[in-house]
């Protein structure tokens, strides 16, 4: 036991520590390229690694079989927020929240248990989302950078590292369906939003929604098919390497195809 909570404290030292250097590269771009960063695999990424560094590699198989619709329900998260924070930042994130804790307890009661469907369900939540937040009227507040002062930096990376011990826990207690729900979590986007909306106003925090769906989504679902592919058949170090650097290509496409898509956009919209 005693090891156990030593693992506890090390993944909330290790998770804050990864969230808080992805946070403040994100805070030094601006808005879009910001939420792109904050979206990037992290906290997610960590849970996973220490739920199966602590419960062995079979345990973090596992979680990995709800992993990707559990993650995907963030779309539908951010979806609604950009939705709901037209007036009021604080109306479109308690919605956000309510709409997650009912789906999380959706997914709970009614997990599909083939693993294609779970993927091609994540995929159908995120595609609808991603369009309906496209449809939005989200101004663009430009490339405004978010201050990160002291409180800021503790309170994003406290969420980081509450992630993935709640994960932990939640993973030992509830077995590995509880993990990767709790694992997709999205504290850390919460902490990026807030921060965002009250220093940079709750434009900027929606203009941030739709890169940190693509990001987030997208790069955390590449990461998990990879993961699962090569848990039980590399060292844990080994598996988390390989994983996170398909992850990386994984990201450094979807930056690319963001940007495009922008260019074009602003093209046809002048010519």
């Amino acid at each position: 036991m005693n090891a156990y909570l030593l693992d506890l404290a090390l993944s909330f030292v290790v998770g804050g520590a990864w969230v808080l250097l992805a946070s403040v590269a994100a805070e030094r771009f601006g808005g879009k390229v910001g939420g792109f960063i904050a979206g990037l695999p992290a906290t997610s990424v960590l849970a996973i690694f220490f739920i199966t560094y602590t419960e062995g590699a079979r345990h973090g198989f596992d979680v990995t079989s709800v992993f990707p619709l559990a993650i995907s329900v963030n779309a539908v998260f951010l979806a609604v927020f950009a939705a709901f924070s037209r007036k009021s930042f604080s109306t479109g994130l308690r919605a956000a929240l309510g709409v997650w804790i009912l789906a999380q307890f959706a997914l709970a009661f009614i997990h599909p248990v083939h693993f294609g469907v779970v993927v091609a369900l994540g995929v159908v939540l995120f595609l609808g989302s991603l369009l309906f937040t496209g449809s939005l009227d989200i101004p663009d507040p430009g490339a405004r950078s978010v201050r990160h002062g002291r409180v800021e930096i503790a309170v994003r990376a406290g969420s980081g590292g509450a992630v993935v011990v709640l994960s932990m826990l939640g993973s030992r207690l509830g077995g590995p369906l509880l993990g990767g729900i709790l694992s997709a979590f999205p504290a850390t986007v919460v902490a990026t939003l807030v921060i965002a909306a009250a220093f940079g106003g709750k434009d900027l925090a929606r203009t941030m929604a739709r890169p940190m769906m693509v990001s987030g989504v997208v790069n955390c679902l590449v990461f998990v098919l990879v993961y699962r592919q090569v848990v039980l058949h590399l060292p844990l170090l080994g598996a988390l390497a390989t994983a996170y650097a398909v992850t990386m290509a994984s990201a450094a496409c979807t930056f690319y195809g963001m940007n495009v898509c922008r260019w074009n956009h602003a093209r046809a919209i002048h010519t």
